[in-house]
């Protein structure tokens, strides 16, 4: 296993030159993001909770439409795609990705729009609320959606699949984005236990607790990462692996069979929500211009690093960037 020195400047102009260059669709599960801020001046005489005065909502695009967003931030030109309820939360979802430069085509449903509310006082999150529905997503409606992307995938670059457990990406349907991307990188978060629907793809990008439950070892240490990788990589036909190990860095298997362990460039941490979707969006990016698994890795480590000292789902600037290398 190697251990590489950080990226360089140089090497970061680079890659943010030729992101507006590259065309990535992301498909995924689709989270509207609200954020209640507020204060907090007393305890309920209800109960023993805060009672937060509010001050302002925020939305933001969460889930599938966080990497989105995140892509859009750095130059990139992307499509979104999933499945969106037809009701007032799927249009505020929209209008909020249109603001931030994200070209979308979503598959309509009688579903709910999910929702997760965060209510936020004095810069610290006091309560999450969740409106969801995470039963599998009709057979047809995951037809118009794989329909949809076959028409299109040909003016794409590469493919990011964002899965949230919230029953879109079944078996059989991420098999055929899988195929149907080939050659173009197919880059997958993935969730839950079952890891052989994500077969053929490029590479899979789970947390240290996703890895330890993909291959049935939740006490494995963090040291022994890097012996059962190549193992998941066989068996999935992946062409290389990453996984974030929070405070410890990043693991990159690549498609050389090279292992190489990247320190976390967090600075401060506020906030770990919506990390791993800049990390996605930041190393699909920076494989597609650089091929270089290493230093998409390195470039990825710097922007997620920069995401979690923000509040909440977040995105990061091309001047944020550059400006953390002063």
């Amino acid at each position: 296993m190697q251990n590489k020195s950080a990226i360089q400047l140089e090497q970061i102009r680079k890659m943010l030159k030729c992101f507006p260059e590259k065309h990535i669709l992301v498909v995924g599960d689709l989270i509207l993001d609200q954020y209640v801020w507020g204060n907090v001046d007393r305890i309920s005489p209800e109960a023993p909770v805060p009672v937060v005065n509010v001050v302002r909502t925020e939305y933001r695009p969460g889930g599938a439409g966080n990497v989105a967003a995140n892509l859009a931030s750095l130059g990139c030109r992307v499509t979104l795609t999933g499945l969106c309820g037809d009701d007032q939360s799927g249009q505020t979802l929209q209008a909020t990705l249109s603001r931030l430069g994200v070209a979308h085509s979503f598959i309509k449903s009688s579903r709910p729009t999910t929702v997760k509310t965060r209510v936020i006082a004095h810069h610290q999150q006091v309560v999450r609320i969740d409106q969801e529905e995470n039963t599998t997503v009709d057979k047809n409606l995951r037809g118009k959606l794989l329909s949809a992307v076959t028409d299109s995938v040909r003016q794409f670059d590469g493919m990011i699949i964002s899965d949230y457990a919230k029953g879109l990406l079944t078996e059989d349907l991420v098999a055929e984005l899988i195929r149907i991307a080939q050659p173009r990188p197919v880059i997958i978060d993935p969730k839950g236990y079952h890891y052989n629907k994500y077969r053929g793809a490029t590479a899979l990008k789970p947390n240290f607790k996703e890895f330890c439950a993909a291959i049935r070892r939740p006490d494995l240490p963090k040291a022994q990462v890097a012996q059962y990788a190549p193992k998941l990589v066989a068996e999935l036909n992946l062409a290389g692996l990453i996984v974030t190990l929070g405070e410890d860095g990043v693991f990159i298997l690549d498609d050389q069979g090279t292992g190489h362990r990247l320190e976390t460039q967090a600075r401060e941490v506020f906030d770990v929500s919506g990390a791993g979707d800049t990390f996605i969006a930041a190393f699909c990016a920076a494989l597609l211009v650089s091929g270089d698994w290493r230093q998409s890795g390195e470039f990825a480590n710097l922007t997620s690093g920069l995401a979690v000292g923000k509040i909440g789902t977040a995105t990061v600037t091309v001047q944020e960037i550059l400006a953390s290398f002063s």
